[in-house]
Parts: structure tokens; sequence; C-alpha cells
């Protein structure tokens, strides 16, 4: 396997098992949002569609897996990352959050937020899918990514 990509199994292993809450699940957002932001970090360089595609599924799928473990402790331990929770779970029929399509949904945030961020140099796209794909957890938006709603339809 690839060095960078062990490099960020080994390290997204390490700090998505460590996320307990809406805090430390932020504290995880605002670290990948400025790894992938870093051109030549890791994370960005195993995010570029390069290489062998064997290899970079089962990278993105091991990398699914902590994250889809991360989302079901938030879920069982019943974690209420915002006041909006109820709200998208009602707004959902009241299905419960499915940890495997939510971690599939951060993954492609990452993946798609990230690409549309380095080539605009800017980290809000990137901010936007994620504050969607955590949506189903009630949150954490994070608290660098503003609101720039208003700012950005002004452009």
């Amino acid at each position: 396997m690839r060095t960078h990509f062990a490099e960020i199994l080994a390290r997204e292993g390490a700090c998505l098992a460590g996320v307990t809450d809406g805090a430390k699940l932020a504290g995880w957002r605002r670290r990948v949002v400025e790894e992938l932001m870093t051109p030549r970090s890791p994370y960005a360089l195993a995010l570029r569609q390069t290489g062998d595609v064997p290899e970079r599924a089962d990278f993105l799928g091991r990398w699914r897996g902590f994250i889809e473990e991360a989302v079901d402790r938030l879920l069982q331990a019943d974690v209420t990352l915002s006041t909006t929770r109820s709200a998208i779970q009602a707004t959902s029929n009241g299905h419960d959050v499915d940890p495997h399509k939510t971690a599939v949904l951060i993954l492609a945030a990452l993946h798609g937020g990230s690409t549309l961020s380095q080539i605009a140099q800017d980290p809000w796209p990137l901010n936007a899918a994620l504050d969607i794909a955590l949506a189903p957890l009630g949150g954490p938006e994070d608290a660098n990514s503003g609101d720039t709603t208003t700012e950005r339809a002004n452009q």
C-alpha cells in the first residue's frame, strides 16, 4: 500500500476512534480540512485520481469503515450534536440515520469538496459539503466555515 495511504489510515484510525462527542468530531473535521487544503499533504495526494484502482478502493473502503464506526458510536451514545437533529430525523420520515450511508456521504464530501476547494484555493466548498454530509448527525457545522451564504450569493 502506498505510504500516504498507510499514513492516513493510521492517523484516521486513531483520530476517529477518539471521536465520542460533537466537539471531538468538530476537531477531527477541522484537522482533515486543514490537511486537504495543504496541496502536498498525504491527504491531498491520496484523494487524487491516480494510481492503482483496487489499491485506492481498498484505502477508501478502510477510511469509510473508520468513519462509519465513529458515526455509529455517536449514534449509539445518542449524542446530540446540535438542536437540529430532531428536525433532520423528522425530515427523513422518522428513519434512523444509517451509519454506512452517512460514512459514504462524509467521504464523498471530503473527496468532492476538497477537489472544488483546491481548484478555488478556498476551503468554503469543502466546508459546505461537510456541513451537508454531517447534517444527519445534527452538525457539527464548523465554526471556521462561518455563515457565508449571503457573502457567496453577492459574488
